[in-house]
């Protein structure tokens, strides 16, 4: 404690706090095993995750993303298969599945992890489709659709009922190294994952037009013309990811399906989800704290994280207000305080545009040169 009398020395650290971004990406598996029982799992790694399961969707899915090398934490999400064919037994199973989603809202309270990712392979339903949808959302988490469809216009006919700008929608097939054939989706998620956990920032990357781990063939080929409309960018265009072969196997597309949203990337959602995630973290200890005292370092904080972004190339650029309407003098009493903050996200280049023209005016270079 202080001395009655004499001279007294405080130090206060009045320097702007660090909001620290989350770099993890765990991936969710949902799917069933007939070894482990219903219920949450976590698992430091991949191979770990495999060591622990026996046959069924969720080790078809892990030994996906074995082959793709990565380095990942795995939460499953397990359900006991009812054996069978019959369309009531096909339906018993989805609704195992629908469950098994669900179950992952309680992850972070069981498990203290929440996924990034969710994976809920050969469950292909619309059902499956609207519960990963919801969880998702509530866990601002990014999923992938494997669509049964083959053409342009089955999948076209599909898609007319899917709304959402959280998942990666595949269709095809492609051959895994060990020359399995598998859907695609699992392989996108790991390359995406993989690309988020490269850097610090990595998060404000894409998986479009990258080279796939894990894979030696596309089953379902599609078309991929360079400078002409194809197939491949028409499918782009609906929000569905496609895989072909361009000096490598690559992935080609990143859009969203939410028109009434109106932000068309992927990638934007993440770089938003992403501030949001940190604000959270590490504003939750401003409440209950005096107004007067924590406004001032709010602001500070918000404009320190913010300029970071811009360095790293995440964000164009941003403004931040406390607006008068908004912080009424009955609004500040009751300590509610807002904050608005406009944000611009760095763009992605989506088309490169040479205009060449053919002219005659450089002809008097040749004589010149003699």
């Amino acid at each position: 404690m202080p001395s009655k009398y004499g001279i007294n020395v405080e130090l206060h650290n009045s320097a702007p706090t660090s909001y620290d971004i989350n770099n993890t990406y765990p991936i969710a598996i949902v799917g069933d095993d007939d070894t482990l029982t219903n219920g949450l799992y976590h698992y430091g790694s991949v191979e770990e995750a495999l060591q622990a399961v026996g046959v069924g969707s969720i080790k078809n899915t892990l030994q996906d993303l074995e082959a793709t090398n990565l380095q990942s934490q795995i939460i499953l999400s397990v359900f006991s298969k009812t054996i069978g064919e019959s369309e009531d037994i096909t339906q018993e199973n989805i609704n195992k599945a629908i469950d098994s989603i669900t179950a992952l809202k309680n992850a972070e309270q069981e498990l203290s992890i929440k996924p990034k990712f969710i994976l809920c392979p050969q469950y292909n339903d619309l059902g499956v489709y609207e519960k990963l949808k919801s969880i998702a959302t509530s866990l601002r988490a990014y999923y992938a659709i494997e669509l049964n469809a083959t053409d342009g216009v089955s999948i076209k006919k599909a898609l007319e009922s899917i709304q959402t700008h959280r998942a990666i929608i595949t269709f095809q097939k492609v051959q895994r190294i060990d020359k399995v054939v598998r859907p695609a989706s699992a392989f996108i998620i790991a390359l995406y994952a993989k690309i988020m956990a490269s850097s610090d920032f990595g998060f404000a990357q894409t998986y479009s037009n990258r080279i796939i781990d894990g894979i030696i063939g596309v089953v379902d080929t599609i078309e991929y013309i360079q400078g002409e409309d194809c197939e491949a960018d028409r499918l782009r265009a609906l929000g569905v990811t496609t895989i072909f072969v361009d000096n490598g196997i690559r992935a080609w597309g990143r859009h969203t399906r939410d028109a009434a949203l109106g932000i068309e990337s992927l990638h934007s959602i993440v770089i938003f989800d992403t501030i949001i995630e940190t604000l959270f973290a590490s504003q939750k200890e401003a409440i209950d704290k005096q107004v007067a005292d924590m406004v001032k370092q709010l602001q500070d904080d918000l404009n320190s994280f913010y300029r970071k972004l811009i360095a790293n190339n995440v964000i164009v650029g941003y403004e931040i207000s406390l607006p008068e309407d908004l912080n009424t003098n009955e609004a500040i009493a009751q300590g509610e305080i807002y904050i608005k903050q406009e944000v611009q996200e760095m763009p992605l280049i989506s088309k490169v545009v040479n205009k060449i023209y053919r002219v005659t005016k450089y002809s008097q270079e040749l004589i010149k040169e003699l």
